[in-house]
């Protein structure tokens, strides 16, 4: 996948599975209460169901095949997914979420895409091995990998990240007395948890998350002070509008560069995907060799 925007394709392709797995389900156990009650009238689980299975059945079922498929030849073609590369395309969306740690990265993917780190393995999985059996037979050269590198060397940049709390309250006099506790040394994240305003943040100890100097979550007013803070450190308050904003940095990564090396064969893959054949023309193919049989319709 390669960058964040392949989630928003995973979560389309999770859409699909949700249906499929809400029809299994409904088949297996729904048949001991409705799927719905409205006014003096039932929809039944077949009825909805049927309904499932008319609108979106030929596709989930087209897609679930899909995924068997390049699993069993990747397997029969010994094309594995390199630890190291599904970890990196990982981290990067972990780092889109502005995740510090691995239970807070769950939480926000549940959350935000109803979904499961496990699941978003297996997705980035099938996305790597799909474009590897797709292009396994193509031969891009070194130079050409190398310029389009060259051309795209900010999507391997990684600005640096900030993790950043906070505690908002309504008027100066306010924040100066928050700023007179905290030099004598209270806590940050109590006061944040006590005093805060921001009803989004004061639950987790004023914790924003980790933030980018270009991140909209970091007001303008704000950046040039935050970026300045050393760790541990605390800001001036800094008037937000009709509000007064204390800020803390609890942790700072620097900026990163991922090496030519370090990305030439995923690069190289990308590339040749970009050149492959009609992708539908691709899976046929690779039905075709595994072997597909749906009942009622002629075998793949």
């Amino acid at each position: 996948m390669t960058n964040v925007k392949g989630l928003w394709a995973f979560i389309g392709a999770l859409v699909l599975l949700l249906l499929a797995v809400t029809w299994a389900w409904f088949q297996a156990s729904g048949k001991l209460q409705p799927a719905a009650i409205v006014g003096d009238q039932t929809i039944s689980n077949d009825e909805y169901v049927t309904a499932l299975k008319q609108k979106f059945g030929k596709q989930v079922l087209n897609d679930m095949i899909n995924r068997e498929v390049v699993f069993q030849e990747a397997k029969r073609s010994g094309i594995t997914v390199d630890p190291k590369q599904l970890e990196q395309e990982l981290s990067q969306i972990r780092d889109s979420y502005g995740s510090r740690t691995d239970s807070e990265f769950e939480a926000a993917l549940l959350k935000q895409a109803g979904t499961t780190v496990e699941a978003l393995k297996q997705e980035i999985s099938y996305q790597i091995l799909l474009q590897t059996l797709a292009t396994k037979d193509m031969t891009i050269k070194d130079e050409e990998v190398l310029n389009v590198y060259n051309s795209r060397a900010d999507r391997y940049t990684r600005p640096m990240q900030m993790h950043v709390g906070q505690i908002v309250v309504a008027s100066q006099k306010e924040a100066e007395q928050v700023l007179t506790d905290l030099k004598n040394g209270a806590d940050f994240q109590t006061i944040a948890k006590e005093r805060s305003i921001d009803e989004d943040t004061a639950v987790n100890g004023g914790d924003v998350g980790w933030v980018s100097i270009k991140d909209n979550r970091l007001p303008d007013e704000a950046k040039p002070i935050v970026e300045k803070l050393e760790k541990s450190k605390y800001s001036e308050a800094i008037k937000i509008e009709e509000q007064y904003v204390i800020y803390q940095l609890t942790e700072r990564k620097e900026a990163s560069q991922r090496t030519f090396e370090e990305v030439k064969d995923e690069l190289r893959r990308e590339i040749a995907f970009a050149q492959v054949e009609s992708l539908d023309v691709v899976l046929e193919r690779l039905q075709k060799s595994v072997g597909v049989q749906i009942p009622g319709q002629m075998p793949h």
